[in-house]
């Protein structure tokens, strides 16, 4: 636990950035969709398509959205050591989906059933991902420094961030997946009555 602490201290700037850059793109999604709701309406629409994963049992509904976090994250992180634009793609892509979908559901459904669809597993989930794009944007940051003037040592890096996210990332992921699976499905359904 301690090195986790470190570790996290080690990269709260990125950490900052991530969360910043997650937020001011839910605001921009939000605000795209209250000037224009035609384009949530096509969003809303797409995401639709997945519908289908609802009616599977909820053991394979659990694996595919812990696979799902899981890939996202992993493609954040690693993928972070292409100059650390794929963590901040993945920030600001995820921010406007979720500032669009909040939009919609809002206006349709209303806040409290909003909340009730993205904080019991939001809570674990958000701040699991945001790490995770932090973590990315750090390998990116460090690979350009290496490129540039030679400096940093980022194969240490690059297995600390396998690590984290093999034994830190992966579990919480999957305990968000089975709140997401079982109990994020009860709120809604209280929140709708």
């Amino acid at each position: 636990m301690k090195g986790t602490i470190e570790y996290l201290r080690s990269i709260r700037g990125y950490i900052l950035i991530s969360v910043i850059l997650f937020f001011a793109s839910v605001a921009s999604g939000f605000t795209a969709a209250e000037q224009n709701p035609e384009i949530a309406e096509e969003w809303l629409k797409e995401l639709e398509m997945l519908k289908w994963i609802t009616d599977l049992p909820p053991l394979m509904i659990l694996i595919l959205i812990f696979a799902k976090n899981l890939l996202a994250c992993a493609m954040a992180v690693l993928l972070g050591m292409g100059a650390g634009v794929v963590p901040v793609l993945v920030a600001i892509s995820n921010g406007i989906l979720v500032g669009m979908v909040a939009y919609q559901v809002v206006h349709k459904e209303g806040i409290l059933y909003l909340l009730a669809g993205i904080l019991p597993h939001g809570i674990v989930e958000l701040p699991t991902v945001l790490v995770s794009i932090a973590i990315g944007m750090r390998l990116g940051h460090l690979f350009l420094m290496t490129i540039i003037d030679g400096d940093g040592d980022l194969g240490e890096e690059a297995r600390a961030a396998v690590s984290f996210l093999i034994y830190r990332v992966a579990p919480l992921l999957f305990v968000a997946a089975v709140i997401e699976t079982f109990i994020t499905p009860l709120a809604i359904s209280l929140a709708s009555r």
